[in-house]
């Protein structure tokens, strides 16, 4: 049978027992040295010292059990009950080790703790220990509780991201099954060897027709789904050129290009999402503000990919717009980048703008 050691909880429970061992050499050095602040005589003896510190763990340990036990359920009374209960045979002890064992320890005679002196230890010494302690105790307790919410919440979190990930991915490849690929490039080809003798332009639409397709449905996703940018770009290219020989080239559409883009890798098909948008609803024939894409690759502590779209309105009656487009590459961004990405839209009377920002780390990988 094998046992493996430093498993998680394991770790866990190490780092806890290093981190209260750390938090108590820490309280007894505050203390020695308040005390020689105060008290220039003062020896430090290690017996006297490992009694005091001990019923001072005890406190403190006792009062936290305690709080643990009774105060998630809301169980008052009977905190106070127990914390009584605990009061009190916590004083005795305080008592039995303050008057009667440490003078036997040190050869000193014992007397018979009378009511006064009791009260007078009481008062002076015990009660302010206890008070201490106790409210390190309950704030420990309330640290230990935001940590756990917070981990218990962020745990949630990851679930649901990766829920809604996984049902995007689910949605996503729906889609493609709706297209038997192997049909659709066959008959494009057959498009394609029949126009390319007699209609140049039609030949040209139908061979990037087939480039758009095939990448659409066969992008060559790797293990954490993200394509090739400088593929990804192509097929942005692909989609302004037939748009281009649809109206003989009289569009005006710019796509300018910053930085270095061979080795970066992004979630595929979002920039086109962007661009067909802007295609949709953009004037496509205005001198003055032709529409633009822009990318852009920014040197950073790692790697920044930035793409706008920014087109003018068309007149005239507006095409139905449902928005699900952007919903969709909202939601994959997320599941892909959670914050290392930010999405931002501009929608004035006559001018829109969209922009995308994605961080990635400095191999150019998904952060």
């Amino acid at each position: 049978m094998e046992i493996k050691l430093h498993n998680p909880k394991q770790k866990a429970t190490i780092r806890w027992i290093l981190l209260h061992v750390s938090a108590w050499v820490l309280f007894i050095v505050l203390m020695v040295f308040t005390s020689r602040v105060y008290n220039a005589h003062y020896k430090f003896d290690f017996t006297l010292n490992l009694i005091n510190y001990s019923q001072a763990a005890l406190i403190f340990y006792g009062s936290n059990f305690l709080f643990f036990r009774y105060l998630p359920g809301n169980q008052y009374r009977k905190l106070a009950m127990a914390e009584l209960v605990f009061i009190v045979l916590t004083c005795a002890l305080l008592v039995f080790c303050g008057m009667i064992l440490e003078p036997l320890i040190y050869g000193q005679p014992v007397k018979i703790p009378t009511v006064k002196a009791v009260q007078w230890f009481l008062l002076s010494t015990a009660f302010w220990l206890y008070v201490l302690l106790s409210v390190l105790s309950l704030g420990y307790y309330f640290a230990r509780r935001i940590l756990v919410h917070q981990g218990e919440r962020r745990e949630a979190e990851k679930k649901q991201l990766l829920a809604e990930q996984g049902k995007i991915e689910a949605e996503y490849a729906f889609l493609r099954a709706q297209i038997n690929p192997h049909f659709l490039y066959n008959t494009l080809n057959f498009f394609y060897a029949k126009s390319l003798g007699c209609a140049p332009e039609l030949s040209e639409g139908i061979l990037i027709l087939n480039d758009i397709m095939r990448y659409s449905l066969e992008s060559n996703e790797d293990e954490q789904g993200l394509v090739l940018l400088r593929n990804e770009i192509e097929h942005v290219e692909n989609v302004i050129r037939l748009h281009q020989l649809r109206f003989s080239g009289r569009l005006k559409v710019n796509f300018i290009i910053h930085g270095e883009i061979n080795s970066l890798r992004i979630v595929p098909l979002v920039l086109i999402t962007l661009v067909e948008n802007a295609f949709k609803h953009g004037d496509l024939s205005s001198e003055n503000h032709p529409v633009s894409f822009e990318l852009s690759v920014l040197q950073k502590p790692g790697k920044q990919i930035v793409f706008s779209s920014s087109n003018k309105k068309k007149k005239g009656p507006l095409e139905a717009y449902s928005g699900i487009g952007l919903v969709n590459i909202k939601k994959r961004l997320a599941a892909a980048y959670g914050n290392n990405c930010s999405f931002e839209t501009t929608d004035q009377a006559e001018h829109y703008q969209a922009t995308l920002k994605i961080n990635l780390t400095n191999d150019g990988k998904n952060t």
